[in-house]
């Protein structure tokens, strides 16, 4: 299982946007019937009925599900995984579901909880398992060419197979409107610069370069634009993310500034790195730093942690509003 571990685990990872999987119902949505799901990798999956057992292999579908008020009977989150506490942005609604280990045999223990469809993104890649999880039910693997799904894609999709495409685009609407408020509280953040990164070594950062990645979009609805100089590092190297040492923190300058950071011990050393007290963003106060778990709602978005970001968000929003 240590393979699957570390599969999983890159569920924390970059994600960038494109389309949907393309699906089809025979009968009225409303009324339910079977759905078509054509897959990216030529797959075709054909769901007979509205499954009432599913099973979420990723923080995504389990936040998607939830949206839809619907509680998936077993789940594998990362988060859960390593430090044994879900989400905040899941509340206490998965009490009565189980929590999958990814060091006890994974596939035996989603057979145990008799599914009728389980969502797996990133398994595809690993046959053996993939192939197993194919023989319990209907496995959906991913539904774009994307290291992570767009869950605007997924909640549209999970609509269509659980008949309710009206809750689906509630639920998009909804986030939208809270992205919409927030713009409009602080409109003075149109326009303006941002830099996201990531302090996971002492003096070693990980830093977006592309606007068009998932955590990228957010920002990009908010009516903020990436520093350029980032873009044009992305652009050079051909990587959406990029490592920098401490002694290019200059590079970070922009109005505002979203970090994530490793540990207690690295946020606390932050503050003395050179260069970082001399970033615009830093002397506005226009900074949001974020523990692991928070970061993973940019990283990995989804409907209820899209939200839970924006709340963090709020005070650095309004500082660099004011800039």
């Amino acid at each position: 299982m240590t393979r699957l571990r570390a599969l999983l685990a890159l569920m924390l990872a970059a994600v960038v946007l494109v389309g949907v999987a393309g699906c089809s119902s025979s009968d009225d949505e409303s009324a339910g019937g079977t759905v078509q799901i054509n897959l990216p990798d030529g797959r075709s999956i054909t769901i007979p009925e509205t499954p009432k057992r599913i099973v979420t292999l990723g923080g995504q579908w389990t936040d998607v599900l939830l949206s839809f008020g619907v509680t998936p009977v077993g789940y594998y989150d990362t988060i859960q995984a390593q430090g044994g506490q879900n989400p905040p942005w899941f509340g206490n609604k998965l009490a009565d579901s189980t929590a999958l280990n990814p060091n006890d045999d994974v596939v035996a223990n989603v057979a145990k909880l008799e599914p009728d469809l389980i969502v797996a993104p990133g398994f595809a890649s690993m046959s053996g398992v993939f192939d197993k999880l194919t023989d319990i039910a209907p496995t959906i693997d991913k539904i774009s060419g994307a290291q992570v799904d767009p869950w605007q894609d997924m909640v549209t999709l999970m609509g269509t197979i659980l008949h309710q495409p009206d809750k689906a685009k509630e639920i998009i609407a909804g986030v939208d409107a809270k992205i919409k408020a927030l713009a409009d509280e602080y409109p003075g953040i149109k326009g303006k610069a941002y830099t996201f990164a990531y302090l996971y070594g002492t003096d070693q950062f990980s830093v977006l370069g592309d606007p068009n990645d998932g955590a990228g979009q957010l920002f990009t609805s908010l009516g903020l634009v990436m520093a350029p100089r980032l873009i044009a590092q992305s652009q050079k190297t051909g990587e959406p993310r990029f490592q920098i040492s401490a002694e290019n923190i200059p590079w970070l300058n922009s109005d505002l500034l979203v970090m994530g950071v490793q540990n207690d011990d690295l946020r606390k050393r932050l503050p003395g790195l050179p260069g970082y007290q001399n970033l615009d963003s830093v002397k506005a106060g226009a900074v949001t730093l974020m523990d692991t778990v928070q970061v993973t709602g940019l990283n990995e978005p989804s409907p209820n942690a899209t939200v839970y970001v924006l709340d963090l968000l709020k005070r650095a929003l309004a500082r660099a509003a004011e800039e």
